[in-house]
């Protein structure tokens, strides 16, 4: 059997890097095909995450499912991985069964040879090639698994240039949109430059050096609403709120004017400073407006007019929010709202509009006695537009011949009063996130327990939630410490803010903001 198997990946194994490659290069998410014994049986994706000893990695095989049976998912923690990128792993005990006495041994084979060959369990970059030795009780003998595949890394899940930072050209940040490259037939009296600039007032605690202003004006007697998009604007009417002539849009064929996008946010979070020309905060009419959309490949359009998008809007993000009380800046999150018809659907492509004002053509001036200063109009400063992914543990569960118990988490470290044991219990454990998987996975070198939280954009921001689980018997003293009070282990080293704001100091790392006591409050 081994020998077959062996002789049909003659012809796949790509031979072993000459340079040097370190964990943060390899970690990410590869899709590829998973033979087993010899014969191609499914198209399946892995993680390869940072494992908690140096130079090591975590091998994430969610849900393998084959012809002889199910074992469920194969989660291997701290497998060692040289400066050539092969692993090495062997006899490592893992529990993946519905029931307590499902058990497997897995061996990862590196360095044998047949024919003059020799295969290698190796990862790179670009690609992760891993081959498996599973032995198992439902198994009648051992079975070998090779995975092949190509890393998904360059999958897209942010929006762009959130932060208005670098260069602008044409009066545009990269990846961003405003009236100085809109079309359509009003395109020469809407073009005003000084609409959508860039700015030095910055959010609170920003490390960055630039914003985003949106304005209104006044065009041939009526107002327009300060707008900016990473789509496109197109101009066709002189009537403000005429949808069928004044939209941003989003469309594939629209080189320039579209983000390519994978992903299902949970919200999408970004500071703003509104300040409407009417100083009253309290004017219901008074809001800026942000609209999110996630969609099929497809043509799409905001404001959506007469038009049917049913089936291929797959979700939504959408507010109108008002001015604060003095009019500085405040950081605003808008949950996703998802399309249960279209669940099945892929996403293709994210729209995002900001506008000074929630209506068309809205908005207000500054008058002052019978004057109007018409020059004096609504304004939006933008910074730090983030999309969200929650990965955080919602419930953990135990089960074992006693029945079920939940596992309780001090700063994401539990205890366990019992020796160690990967047979003893069934784990059920549920994250908070659209895309959220739980997977557990057993250490028996150090005698613990690990639950790692991976969502879709991990492909692209290396970011996931670890947990680990202490038995009575663990050995944890040259594992990397767990941050304490921060869920989130990215392949990178961690960055942190401090943040006053009314007077409170939050901590802010990415997308995860915490109290001065280290508790995640979003």
């Amino acid at each position: 059997m081994k020998k077959l198997f062996l002789t049909i990946l003659a012809g796949l194994l790509v031979s072993a890097q000459v340079s040097a490659v370190s964990v943060s290069d390899v970690c990410g998410r590869y899709n590829g095909n998973l033979t087993v014994d010899g014969v191609d049986f499914a198209d399946k994706m892995i993680y390869l995450l940072p494992g908690t000893v140096n130079n090591s990695v975590t091998f994430v095989l969610p849900d393998f499912t084959y012809n002889a049976g199910k074992l469920g998912n194969i989660v291997l923690p701290n497998i060692p991985m040289d400066d050539k990128g092969q692993l090495s792993l062997e006899k490592a005990t893992l529990y993946i069964g519905a029931s307590l006495e499902q058990r497997a041994t897995i061996d990862i084979i590196n360095g044998l040879e047949e024919g003059g060959t020799v295969y290698n369990s190796v990862v790179s970059a670009a690609e992760a090639q891993v081959l498996l030795q599973i032995a198992a009780p439902s198994l009648k003998e051992p079975i070998f698994v090779f995975y092949n595949g190509k890393s998904e890394n360059g999958a897209n899940y942010l929006l762009p240039n959130g932060g208005f930072e670098g260069e602008w050209k044409d009066s545009e940040p990269a990846g961003w949109h405003s009236f100085n490259s809109a079309t359509g037939i009003m395109v020469d009296f809407v073009k005003k430059p000084d609409q959508f600039v860039q700015a030095t007032d910055v959010r609170p605690g920003s490390e960055g050096s630039a914003s985003a202003l949106i304005s209104s004006k006044m065009v041939a007697g009526a107002k327009a609403n300060g707008n900016c998009t990473n789509g496109r604007i197109n101009a066709g009417s002189m009537t403000a709120e005429d949808a069928a002539g004044n939209y941003n849009f989003s469309d594939p064929a629209e080189s320039g004017f579209n983000t390519p996008f994978n992903g299902r946010p949970d919200s999408i979070v970004f500071w703003a400073k509104y300040q409407p020309a009417d100083r009253n905060a309290e004017n219901e009419v008074n809001k800026a407006r942000v609209s999110v959309i996630i969609t099929t490949d497809a043509r799409y359009q905001d404001p959506e007019g007469e038009n049917d998008y049913a089936e291929i809007k797959i979700g939504s993000a959408i507010k109108n929010y008002a001015a604060t009380a003095n009019m500085d800046w405040q950081r605003i999150s808008v949950p996703f709202e998802y399309e249960a018809a279209n669940a099945e659907k892929q996403p293709a492509y994210i729209l995002a509009t900001f506008t000074t004002n929630m209506t068309p053509g809205g908005g207000s001036s500054y008058s002052e006695g019978k004057l109007t200063k018409v020059n004096v109009l609504d304004s939006v400063y933008l910074d730090d537009v983030e999309l969200v992914y929650n990965r955080e543990m919602l419930s953990l569960s135990a089960t074992d011949k006693n029945g079920k118990s939940d596992i309780k988490f001090e700063k994401d470290i539990a205890k366990i009063d019992a020796e160690y044991c990967d047979s003893c219990y069934v784990m059920d454990a549920q994250g908070n996130g659209q895309t959220s998987q739980v997977f557990i996975g057993y250490d028996a070198a150090h005698k613990c327990a690990y639950a790692y939280i991976i969502a879709d954009d991990y492909a692209q921001t290396k970011q996931y939630s670890l947990y680990r689980m202490d038995f009575t018997d663990s050995q944890t003293d040259d594992l990397e410490p767990i941050k304490e009070g921060l869920a989130e282990i990215p392949a990178a080293a961690l960055q942190y803010e401090k943040v006053m704001i009314d007077g409170q100091l939050l901590i802010r790392r990415g997308q995860a903001w915490y109290n001065a006591a280290g508790v995640r409050i979003k």
